[in-house]
């Protein structure tokens, strides 16, 4: 049999963007299918030369040690009879076949078969295709609803975009365009699902980056970006190059830049942060607009739930779930009376973008409430120096709670006994403050390089010692000018 294969290979290889050897083995394919049912035999094979046009389709048997299915298997001793070079694993021809004689059911049949293996190729090449593409930035036009999700036309397939990657109080219609970034690509039934996100944080990523030139060539640089789809998101930006400035270079002029990326997600308010190494400047922009008093670090120990690959929890031997303990970092946030709505903002929205921007745990208290607190540690510490009951009532409490008001905060350079060297370790570790230091413990300390647990001990003590001198001071003053 002869078929002029080389044009029609050709053809359909650059009809449909499918490699010409997948082609020719779907034809051959096709045609063993075909011989398979005319001739009634399970194991046939066909060979196609390409260049010449020649089919050749012929009996096959699986060389095997053990016959188990004599139908489509031989032995290695009865192949090799036939074929001194066969080998355990391999094939062995047989019969020839004259596929002339292909009857128009079987001609029907290796069509299909055809048909299966061009549509399976070419599901192959779309998956292929966009596997690659998992966040990238892709243009559709929304096709129909289907139980919620959105089916969107990007060209040569479908993508989805699943009710749980829709912003909420988005809406859109049949025709509409839609742009969206690709977060996975799977195999559903066979067939390559696109899923799309109009809720990632990578969308606002490649939205920035198409705005913003400094963004694109690489001198700005996208640290974090968190968001509340819909609402708001914080974006922590640094620049390479010390001359451009990379909350202006993304906020563009008058706002221009990230007006039009608002627009884009309908109306999402963007916060634009400089980003910086240092944990506590950082907190404090990431609480912008609020105006920050105070920041403190601390660690928590915490309980975690160890969980697999499928975020299921890993079971022990007694059915218990398995857990680590581990530190949390958590940031103890002062802000004056007035500013503690905008700190924490709409919701608690403002508060929970920094905290997952920075990656903590942040707890927010007004001023006027750490007074409070200061208040009754101070009002027990007065009693015991001057011996006033319960009872009475302590002069000028307020005063006094005044003058050690946390807003006045001790400086490292209080504690004589710290060198300046030492001083500018620990406020590269975020410890600026005398309260910086007391909120961690000597093995805190002692993970600083250059600080083992001696070090860390006596700084401990020394830091003790300035804050009840301190205390002590504002006390005494306080009583006194009663």
């Amino acid at each position: 049999m002869k078929l002029d294969i080389n044009m029609l290979v050709r053809q359909m290889a650059a009809e449909r963007d499918i490699e010409a050897e997948t082609l020719v083995n779907a034809v051959a394919e096709a045609i063993s299918s075909a011989a398979r049912k005319h001739y009634k035999e399970r194991n046939v094979h066909t060979d196609i030369d390409v260049e010449t046009g020649e089919v050749e389709s012929w009996i096959a048997r699986d060389v095997v040690e053990e016959v188990e299915d004599p139908e489509i298997e031989v032995t290695l001793e009865e192949a090799q009879a036939i074929d001194p070079s066969a080998e355990v694993g391999g094939i062995v021809k047989l019969d020839a076949l004259d596929t002339s004689v292909l009857g128009r059911i079987a001609a029907q049949s290796a069509r299909q078969v055809l048909f299966q293996r061009v549509r399976e190729a070419e599901r192959a090449v779309i998956y292929k295709n966009y596997s690659g593409r998992v966040g990238d930035m892709i243009n559709g036009i929304v096709k129909r609803m289907d139980r919620g999700a959105l089916i969107v036309e990007l060209g040569d397939t479908e993508g989805i975009v699943p009710r749980s990657h829709q912003v909420r109080h988005e809406r859109y219609s049949q025709g509409d365009r839609v742009r969206a970034v690709v977060v996975d690509v799977t195999m559903d039934a066979n067939r390559p699902q696109v899923v799309l996100s109009r809720t990632s944080p990578m969308l606002l990523e490649k939205l920035l980056e198409m705005e913003v030139p400094e963004i694109y060539d690489g001198t700005v640089i996208i640290r974090v970006c968190v968001r509340e789809p819909g609402e708001r998101a914080k974006v922590a930006v640094f620049s390479k190059d010390s001359d451009v400035d990379p909350v202006g270079a993304c906020v563009g002029l008058k706002g221009s830049r990230v007006q039009a990326i608002t627009r884009e997600l309908k109306g999402e308010k963007i916060d634009i942060i400089p980003f910086n190494s240092d944990l506590v400047s950082f907190a404090q922009n990431a609480l912008s607009p609020a105006k920050i008093n105070r920041v403190a670090v601390r660690e928590e120990p915490i309980t975690v739930v160890l969980r697999d690959e499928e975020g299921q929890p890993i079971l022990d031997e007694n059915g218990e779930s398995l857990t680590e303990e581990k530190k949390e970092v958590v940031l103890d946030v002062i802000v004056g009376t007035e500013q503690l709505s905008l700190a924490i903002g709409k919701r608690g929205q403002n508060v929970r973008l920094a905290s997952r921007l920075l990656d903590c745990r942040i707890e927010i208290k007004s001023q006027e409430a750490v007074k409070d607190e200061l208040a009754t540690a101070l009002a027990s510490m007065l009693r015991e120096m001057e011996g006033i009951s319960e009872e009475e009532e302590i002069p000028d409490l307020e005063v006094a709670t005044e003058a050690v008001s946390y807003d006045e905060i001790i400086p490292l350079e209080e504690m004589e006994s710290v060198t300046e060297r030492l001083r500018e370790r620990l406020q590269g570790h975020g410890i600026h403050t005398v309260q910086d230091l007391l909120a961690l413990d000597a093995k805190e300390l002692s993970t600083i390089p250059g600080i083992g647990p001696v070090t860390a001990q006596k700084l401990l003590d020394t830091a003790s010692e300035t804050l009840e001198e301190n205390l002590a001071e504002a006390a005494e003053s306080a009583v006194g000018e009663e």
